[in-house]
């Protein structure tokens, strides 16, 4: 019998390469934590006294922005349709601004502006399904706030710059708005005077430049439903170029607005999203905003902000551009219904940002990415990808979380029930009509991954979505000369919120020319499978492809033929900076490896007599994670450690 190797990485899919990119460790990190602002004290709830008593339509707005000063002066008209009879209108504007007049039907209406919402009263009520509209003259300084703020003066090599990010509470603090998570405004034009050294950008699409004395007026145009979060400006004096997507239906402008120190770069790596656009056009149907653009502003907060038709970056990255540019499918088109579900934007986009290097990169490159997201998941034991806290915005953007544990359980989704059911899936819910232009919830996702597979997914979306943690997993194998396998599944779990996680366990069983991989379906505790190979493995891999969030803690493997020889292995104390104790019970030990995850040998030792216990020194590994290889004539086992 062959030495049985153990590792718990293995090589992935063979995928036609298009490029050598290599994932980057830390952007879900950095990305999240800078999306992360600080704006709790101006949480509202998505439905609220401001979100069900009317129907935005359309806002123009008109404004006066000079990147030189922290300033804001200019109108909003809002056209609404009542809901119910409405006698009473509510809109929120940060305390700070300064509510010149409220016009309606060209005539001033008194209002009241208290604890950043203001209210007025109508002359008299508007009927159900009644179209109106009120128009807010205002001035001021926008707050720069905690955090990031939402209205933010910078600088660029010298230049001022103004811009705007609101998610996910802050577009009152720089326009009158109703911010919701229940009501999408159909349509906007934007007006903005500027000194005309500036360039405007903004969502849609460029009407107009028009000069106007030192100054410039840019009009834009959008005719897509937007959430308020999404509705953006920067303003400084970028250089503008354009790159062009062939699509399956139509010819797509890809508008860069760039720092002019940056020009080159930028003009360099812009690029590079063309085929990460082409991809998503034609795994998840076209690209919601083909009649429009899509396009770059660069800013100077570090991370990057999916506004819709063109983001806001810091940077032109490709795992960076590939997330925000996923977000206009995922986020835009179709948005979560609130802020504890924000998994639906964040973890859809950092999966298709996977899927870049699955299909467009080389064989590594997934398999990097997972390993990545996986390093951050199992950092700790507890967290659901359903965010149980919105009054705390590092929470609603937990890089662990909303973007990397929700990513691999859409990826653990697709082994689950196949590539073809979850493409299949992941269309028929972004084109769905009654979610596309609107906002979703987990339990619509749910609903159109059930209808692909034909499935009963609620224990997976119990367990991976609203529970916590994960499996920790235990296997015994018994390898037989007639190349037949038991093998024994058991688990424990790293919270107490779930009390058994059902998955699919992939096993890869191989030697030097075979090799089987064998998905079995656990769905107890404990469970034992017999499998009849056509050749003696030599090797066996769980979770050769890093498909699951999940631990390997034991697996051992009994080479005699008696299924029911000693098996008993401990490692202890573990975790441990000094020393562990290896006790194989009343086996002696042959061999013991010291294996990084890789499954590469960092040390080895061969006791000299017999001994059945060994006490070996771990104060010289690096802090981290490893397994202990254990031979002995019957069994091999591997065990995990900690060195703290």
């Amino acid at each position: 019998m062959k030495k049985i190797f153990f590792t718990l990485i293995a090589l992935t899919f063979s995928l036609i390469t298009f490029s050598q990119r290599t994932p980057d460790k830390d952007f879900i990190n950095q990305i999240s934590l800078q999306e992360a602002k600080s704006h709790e004290n101006m949480f509202k709830v998505g439905s609220s006294k401001l979100g069900d008593n009317y129907d935005l339509k359309y806002h123009r707005m008109n404004w006066f922005v000079d990147p030189n000063t922290n300033y804001i002066s200019g109108s909003v008209t809002s056209y609404f349709t009542a809901v119910t009879s409405l006698s009473q209108l509510y809109f929120e504007l940060n305390q700070v601004l300064i509510i010149d007049s409220v016009k309606y039907h060209n005539a001033n209406l008194a209002f009241t502006h208290l604890d950043n919402t203001f209210n007025f009263s109508l002359p008299a009520s508007i009927p159900s399904g009644t179209l109106d509209s009120v128009c807010v003259f205002y001035h001021g300084a926008p707050p720069s706030g905690a955090g990031f703020g939402s209205f933010i003066k910078d600088n660029h090599n010298g230049t001022p710059i103004i811009w705007t990010l609101s998610e996910p509470f802050g577009a009152p603090d720089w326009w009158p708005c109703k911010n919701s998570l229940s009501d999408k405004i159909d349509s906007i034009d934007v007006y903005v005077t500027t000194p005309s050294v500036n360039r405007v950008g903004s969502n849609g699409i460029l009407v107009s430049e028009t000069t106007a004395g030192a100054n410039k007026i840019y009009h834009w145009k959008h005719r897509h439903p937007i959430a308020t979060y999404l509705i953006a400006i920067a303003v400084t004096n970028y250089a503008a170029y354009s790159n062009y997507a062939s699509l399956q239906n139509g010819t797509l402008e890809i508008l860069n607005y760039v720092y002019p120190e940056d020009l080159s770069y930028a003009q360099a790596n812009t690029p590079n999203l063309i085929p990460v656009i082409q991809l998503y056009d034609s795994l998840f149907s076209d690209y919601p905003y083909l009649n429009e653009k899509y396009g770059h502003a660069q800013f100077g907060w570090g991370g990057g902000m999916e506004h819709q038709t063109m983001t806001f970056l810091v940077n032109f990255g490709y795992d960076l551009m590939a997330h925000e540019l996923a977000h206009q499918w995922f986020g835009d088109k179709v948005t979560c219904s609130s802020w504890h579900e924000i998994w639906i934007n964040e973890s859809f986009a950092t999966f298709l940002t996977g899927l870049t290097y699955y299909f467009l990169s080389d064989n590594n490159a997934w398999h990097t990415w997972k390993i990545n997201a996986l390093d951050q998941i199992l950092s700790l034991p507890d967290g659901s990808v359903y965010c149980d806290d919105t009054t705390s915005v590092s929470r609603i953007f937990d890089g662990r979380l909303s973007y990397n544990k929700g990513a691999m359980v859409l990826n653990m989704l697709r082994v689950k029930i196949g590539d073809s059911a979850m493409f299949a899936c992941l269309n028929n819910y972004i084109t769905d009509a009654q979610l596309a232009y609107g906002f979703a919830s987990t339990n619509d996702f749910k609903s159109h991954a059930e209808a692909s597979s034909g499935m009963n997914l609620t224990e997976f979306f119990n367990d991976w979505i609203y529970g916590q943690g994960y499996p920790i997993y235990n296997l015994t194998n018994t390898v037989r000369a007639d190349s037949s396998v038991t093998i024994t599944i058991s688990q424990t779990q790293s919270h107490p919120s779930v009390s058994f996680f059902e998955l699919p366990v992939p096993v890869l069983f191989s030697d030097d020319t075979h090799d089987t991989l064998i998905i079995f379906d656990n769905t107890s505790n404990y469970q034992s499978f017999d499998v009849q190979l056509n050749f003696v493995p030599d090797q066996i891999t769980f979770d050769p492809e890093n498909e699951l969030i999940a631990e390997l803690d034991t697996c051992i493997v009994n080479l005699s033929d008696e299924r029911n020889a000693a098996q008993n292995f401990s490692v202890y104390p573990n975790p441990s900076g000094e020393f562990v104790i290896i006790d194989a019970v009343q086996q002696m030990i042959k061999k013991i490896q010291v294996c990084d995850l890789s499954g590469k040998v960092i040390s080895e030792i061969t006791p000299v007599g017999a001994s059945n216990q060994i006490k070996y020194d771990v104060s010289s590994l690096e802090n981290g994670t490893y397994f202990i290889k254990i031979f002995t004539k019957d069994n091999i086992a591997a065990k995990k450690i900690v060195k703290l």
